[in-house]
């Protein structure tokens, strides 16, 4: 057999379809990960009191205007698969009802109804005949959508797990901080308690600019702490922010934030023995 015959015959052989089937992918199709299934939220690993060693308390704040943070600011309208974190939380306190723990304070002692929160969400303006109020001339309802959030406040404890050996962190709660579209006043929308949040965020996609055939629900995002925050206050006998005594200049601010981060990782280092 000549050297002819045989190169036709390998690329004969190459052009054929692997396996039986000879199904292709259909490029109109593409390529898209499956629904996230609805399955229970991954239990903390269990925790003695004896092995809680130390622990502190932080509250964070998270840019979404960064672009490591993006993948919690949008999409700004639900699309199929994917969704804001603000669209997941709006949308499993008042139509799935998912989320029952909403609260108007970092403290969590003033509980919210979901008509109270839908009174939040979306705001109804009056304007009246200034020469008699009793004349309605114009009804306007202004609604609070993912575009305005501008950032996400997380409150959450660490703590050093000495059976493990670890310095571990677990999230509090959760709180949307909007700018209002009238008034351009930025506040704390509500607060929700995150462990009653899990199933709803355990639920939905977030997407992952590394590999979208291998994306992320919100509770792990949160979990494994893939985004990027500041530290605005912590844990302190005076119950102050850092702005509250930092007033100067805001790069104050950022370094004392950057003091306490590198004192939690170096209290972690220190805390081993060799």
């Amino acid at each position: 057999m000549s050297k002819l015959q045989i190169f036709g015959i390998l690329l004969i052989a190459c052009l054929l379809p692997f396996g039986g089937s000879g199904q292709t992918l259909d490029p109109d199709q593409g390529v898209e990960p499956d629904e996230p299934p609805e399955n229970p939220v991954f239990p903390y690993p269990y925790l003695r009191e004896a092995d809680l060693l130390w622990s502190t308390r932080h509250w964070e704040r998270i840019d979404v205007r960064e672009k490591f943070n993006l993948h919690l600011f949008y999409p700004l309208q639900a699309i199929p698969r994917r969704k804001s974190l603000f669209d997941v939380i709006v949308d499993g306190i008042l139509l799935e009802e998912t989320i029952l723990e909403v609260f108007a304070d970092d403290r969590f002692e003033i509980p919210l109804s979901p008509n109270q929160v839908r009174a939040y969400v979306q705001m109804v303006d009056t304007l009246r005949d200034p020469d008699d109020p009793s004349i309605i001339l114009l009804v306007d309802t202004i609604r609070i959508t993912s575009k305005d959030v501008i950032y996400w406040e997380v409150k959450s404890d660490w703590y050093f797990d000495k059976q493990r050996g670890e310095m571990k962190n677990r999230i509090l709660g959760l709180s949307p901080v909007v700018e209002n579209p009238k008034t351009l006043d930025r506040y704390n929308l509500f607060w929700v308690w995150y462990p009653d949040a899990r199933f709803a965020l355990n639920n939905q996609l977030a997407y992952n600019k590394g590999n979208t055939n291998m994306r992320l629900s919100y509770d792990q995002v949160f979990l494994l702490r893939l985004f990027d925050s500041v530290i605005i206050k912590e844990d302190n006998v005076y119950d102050r922010t850092i702005e509250e005594y930092k007033r100067s200049t805001a790069l104050e601010q950022l370094l004392e934030a950057e003091r306490i981060k590198n004192n939690l990782r170096n209290l972690e280092a220190e805390l081993w023995e060799y």
